[in-house]
């Protein structure tokens, strides 16, 4: 098994080294809340080399160097971070999964499982009452000292994850598959996701253009996705600058920053309903309606074309304003395939996905 795990990640550098060299991706920084570093090119510990002299059927290191050790796979799995939720499912090991932050609410499958999330917090008691063996955590998630002191004096196991890029998502996904017992499946999920991006990459190139990633909106108080973020880090393999880039994590942003910076292209992640549609006496700016062809458009370009103070924006100015749904761009899990198509539909043809 060892021997299978060495020839996995050696033709995952060559396919990353060869299938992704057009667009390289820059090495995370730490994030603003003193979140641990993770390597760009993070890999799980194979098990070759034993921490102790003790047997264990799980042996690897997660995303925040902590030594994970089991004995059986878990049957009972408490997951915090929708990414890893969507990962889970993904190679198979979504039948395991007993108790869900609130934010993970994909695939349909999870309707039926019961919330651990108090106040938009995961709650101690609420994770222990699904009596896991495993709990699986974003690093924010982990600096939740209660939570994290009361797993620990109930004896369950943590896996900590820390996807901020591409790469450290393939590692993610192979990690989950490590403690989960389905390392085939994370393994096979992995090499498709790799000869996906390639192909895409084929297809771009190099621009000077900026992007404005708004996943809150003015009546939720101004937020972005800057550097060291899984969105980033598609832009950059599209060949795109993301404009706050220069800042890592998801951070809050206010009205004459962004207008300050006048990005080129503007996207929304915001829950968006269909807007009313566009008056047919009109004539219509095709350069200003994202699909003409429908008649409407989604409520938050809407909103965001009708900002006042903002008609001097590039991106408003241009009609380069467009939605795509946050889980396929902020969630470093399987969707992210998605997510690309739909920025390469934005960014290369200027439609609305």
């Amino acid at each position: 098994m060892i021997s299978r795990y060495k020839r996995f990640f050696a033709a995952l550098a060559v396919l990353l080294a060869f299938g992704l060299a057009a667009c390289a991706l820059p090495s995370p920084v730490p994030l603003d809340d003193g979140s641990p570093a993770v390597a760009s090119d993070f890999t799980p510990n194979d098990g070759s080399a034993p921490q102790s002299s003790s047997s264990h059927l799980v042996e690897t290191t997660d995303m925040a160097g902590n030594s994970i050790r089991m004995n059986a796979y878990p049957l009972s799995i408490v997951v915090l971070d929708p990414a890893d939720c969507e990962i889970l499912y993904a190679i198979g090991a979504g039948d395991l999964v007993t108790g869900r932050s609130l934010s993970c609410d994909y695939p349909e499958e999870t309707n039926v499982i019961p919330y651990v999330t108090v106040d938009g917090k995961s709650d101690p008691d609420l994770v222990l009452l699904r009596q896991p063996q495993l709990v699986i955590m974003s690093v924010e998630d982990a600096a939740n000292a209660d939570l994290v002191n009361t797993l620990n004096s109930a004896g369950v196991t943590m896996v900590v994850t820390n996807a901020i890029d591409v790469n450290n998502m393939y590692g993610a996904i192979n990690l989950l598959g490590i403690v989960t017992g389905h390392e085939s499946e994370a393994s096979a999920l992995v090499s498709s996701m790799i000869t996906a991006f390639a192909e895409i990459q084929t297809k771009v190139s190099q621009h000077s253009e900026t992007v404005y990633v708004e996943y809150a909106p003015i009546a939720d108080g101004l937020a972005t996705a800057g550097g060291s973020t899984i969105v980033n880090s598609l832009l950059q393999l599209l060949g795109y600058h993301n404009e706050f880039e220069d800042q890592a994590g998801y951070l809050s942003v206010t009205q004459d920053q962004v207008i300050g910076r006048n990005p080129d292209i503007i996207i929304s992640t915001a829950e968006s309903a269909i807007a009313e549609p566009v008056d047919p006496t009109v004539t219509q700016d095709p350069a200003v309606t994202p699909d003409p062809a429908a008649g409407d458009i989604p409520a938050s370009v809407s909103e965001i074309l009708s900002r006042a103070g903002w008609e001097g924006v590039d991106a408003v100015k241009n009609g380069l304003v467009y939605y795509i749904e946050e889980g396929l761009i902020l969630r470093a899990g399987p969707r992210v395939l998605d997510g690309v198509k739909a920025l390469y539909q934005v960014l290369y043809e200027q439609t609305q996905p």
